[in-house]
């Protein structure tokens, strides 16, 4: 599966000379994809068996320059590879010292380390180019693919929330209050992230923009910065309301117009009204998913309408009239003669007008037959006697028939 998807991708970029050069680099990649552990996996490893830099260098989090300086100095002597010959484990050491001293030295870079932690710097620790080599022998359009797909900017996130409407309010529209919860901008901060007061300074490793271009191979690929997560800013101090995401869960109503005729499972969607958008652009949306509640009268087909009348003995066998419920009030309904059990007659436009256009449903009314299970004296005589002209008639018939 992992070729097929690889050749499918090379086939689909063939269309100019740099995407054929693409095609053919993702078509030789495919041929040993995921054959073997993948260095995609070892940056996080290491992140996170990291150890503190302030720890390895033996001093406090407010050491001064000098003291940290001083410390190193000391530790770098003490395992140097060239006097712990014997020592395998002491050119690890000597690396892990090198490694805290060249950021805590530096004044940015320290600023980072102590917002971000060891993370922040151990990817690039692992090999020199933080982009990793060309095609690493896991997933060989992960990384290239992933970069950009995965970064894409989508905004605030969408809410799903479901409102539940009788039978008449969806046959016939109404208008909700719709309260729910979504991500607000935090109240303390103003959606800043930083303590009132404060501003964040702007993160040196993208200069501001949020992104940086990684080689991946042959390629050039915009990635979020890792140092300020896409933010461009790095924050020292964080708001302790929000704890620097800029936003909160909050409380959000928005009055929604509900359309006639809408049904069961039907979703609206309500644009700009889902959560907040740290970067103020493109707010989510809200997603509201309509629950109709069974009526005890009608039921619903479409845009039909189902009902059912009871009609006594009498009125099946002579006819005549009952009144039913429509959508718009009762009306009268003629019942033929000899209607039988299960029988139906439609009402022609009576049923849900249909959504997009002008035409309305019809409404069907069912017919069933009530047997009386207890019967007066004079009932039962002139059912008795109804009963012998049935016999009599019978027996005409057959006699006809002989």
């Amino acid at each position: 599966m992992a070729r097929a998807a690889a050749s499918r991708l090379a086939a689909a970029v063939m269309s100019s000379p740099t995407r054929e050069l693409f095609a053919r680099h993702l078509a030789a990649a495919a041929a040993t994809a995921w054959t073997g552990p993948s260095r995609l996996f070892e940056p996080a490893t290491r992140r996170m068996n990291a150890r503190d830099y302030y720890d390895v260098l033996g001093v406090s989090k407010d050491a001064s320059a000098p003291d940290i300086k001083k410390a190193y100095y000391a530790l770098a002597k003490k395992f140097h590879p060239d006097t712990n010959k014997d020592d395998a484990d002491a050119e690890k050491k000597f690396q892990e010292v090198n490694r805290a001293y060249e950021v805590l030295k530096d004044d940015d870079k320290r600023e980072i380390y102590d917002q971000l932690g060891p993370e922040a710097f151990e990817r690039h620790a692992s090999g020199g180019d933080p982009a990793g080599q060309d095609f690493p022998q896991g997933n060989p359009f992960g990384d290239i693919f992933g970069d950009i797909f995965d970064n894409a900017y989508r905004g605030g996130q969408d809410v799903k929330v479901s409102v539940e409407l009788s039978f008449m309010e969806a046959v016939q529209g109404c208008r909700k209050t719709i309260t729910y919860e979504a991500d607000t901008f935090c109240g303390t901060c103003n959606g800043s992230g930083v303590p009132p007061g404060t501003v964040p300074k702007t993160c040196k490793t993208c200069k501001g923009s949020g992104v940086i271009f990684m080689q991946k191979g042959i390629f050039t690929v915009e990635c979020t910065c890792s140092i300020c997560n896409g933010s461009g800013k790095i924050v020292k101090n964080f708001c302790k309301t929000c704890k620097g995401e800029q936003v909160v869960k909050g409380k959000m109503s928005v009055k929604l117009d509900i359309m006639a005729g809408i049904d069961d499972n039907d979703t609206m969607k309500v644009f700009g009204k889902g959560g907040a958008d740290v970067e103020r652009n493109k707010p989510g949306d809200l997603y509201v998913t309509i629950k109709v509640r069974e009526d005890p009268i009608f039921r619903r087909e479409g845009n039909h309408v189902h009902v059912d009348s009871v009609l006594s003995i009498s009125q099946a066998v002579l006819g005549g009239t009952v009144s039913v419920p429509t959508l718009t009030g009762n009306v009268t309904v003629k019942v033929r003669q000899g209607t039988q059990p299960g029988e139906k007659v439609v009402l022609r436009g009576k049923g849900i007008k249909a959504r997009k256009s002008s035409m309305f449903g019809n409404q069907y009314v069912h017919f069933n037959i009530r047997i009386p299970t207890e019967v007066t004296q004079r009932q039962r005589e002139l059912i008795e006697e109804f009963d012998k002209e049935e016999c009599t008639d019978r027996e005409r018939v057959a006699a006809a028939s002989g």
